[in-house]
């Protein structure tokens, strides 16, 4: 089964012979999009997807990842010390698989996250999909690099969307259903342009993190199809957007929070099940 594939390809980097306090090897995570057992494809219709075996015409999908560490030999946590690019910029990435077939996308693509950690061997990943506080509330439209689109944001009370899904807004599709994940709770102004001075009731970043994971040979599975599980794509309660935009009382919100492994109306979620390793 094709799946959502990251991998890590580990090379040294001759910094200096005999200067310890420098050695240092590139890390390099490749990341690919499916839904179930198909790749995803900006524009393609997906069939059989959530409770009720809903059909979406998918035109968006867009993660930022930050806080990305690999566990070394003595089970101990190392910071990836990301490379400052287009899709990376203070240790945040931003991996982009659409290529403008919508709305509200672009053509870039990135399906890359870069960076360089201490020489040694590492046998564990985690990190988070989010943004981080001290940069998740600014302004969109004069931020660098992968933090300088107006479409993955929201405002600065609530920040970015760590996560994009569409479906609609192409080839004529009525059928609109969107998944954005970001902070909410983030209290409320006068000013929708001031930062909020407390954190958000619901920061809302998923948690990611396995601690057997063999850089040559496995592999690391986000999947759309995975995240919808159980959720009635077709259904829609009464007052709410289309889909989960994350509201803290949108029940449609509950099956998809569930499988990110966040909260939701109170409860205790399990272990987030959008990536998995095979």
């Amino acid at each position: 089964m094709k799946r959502l594939v990251v991998w890590m390809a580990l090379s040294a980097l001759a910094l200096g012979c005999g200067d310890s306090a420098s050695s240092s090897q590139a890390v390099e995570l490749s990341f690919a999009a499916v839904v179930g057992d198909q790749p995803f494809v900006c524009g393609e219709t997906y069939d059989d997807l959530g409770a009720n075996g809903t059909s979406l015409v998918l035109s968006d999908f867009r993660f930022y990842v930050q806080e990305i560490q690999l566990k070394n030999g003595d089970s101990g946590w190392v910071p990836v010390q990301l490379a400052e690019n287009k899709f990376q910029y203070d240790n945040v990435a931003l991996l982009d698989f659409e290529d403008g077939c919508g709305d509200f996308g672009n053509a870039d693509l990135n399906d890359v996250v870069a960076g360089t950690v201490p020489e040694g061997e590492y046998a564990g990943v985690r990190f988070k999909m989010g943004v981080p506080v001290e940069l998740n509330h600014a302004d969109a439209s004069t931020a660098p690099g992968p933090l300088g689109l107006t479409s993955m944001f929201w405002s600065w009370r609530g920040g970015y969307k760590f996560l994009r899904i569409d479906s609609g807004n192409i080839k004529d599709n009525p059928a609109i259903w969107r998944m954005h994940l970001g902070s909410t709770g983030c209290g409320m102004t006068n000013d929708p342009t001031t930062p909020p001075e407390e954190p958000c009731t619901n920061e809302n970043r998923v948690e990611v993190e396995f601690d057997v994971f063999d850089a040559a040979n496995d592999v690391l599975v986000a999947d759309i199809a995975a995240l919808v599980d159980g959720a009635p794509l077709d259904e829609n309660a009464e007052g709410t957007p289309a889909g989960c935009m994350a509201a803290p009382d949108d029940s449609d919100c509950g099956p998809i929070f569930d499988n990110l492994g966040l909260p939701f109306g109170g409860s205790t979620p399990d272990a987030q099940q959008f990536f998995s390793i095979e």
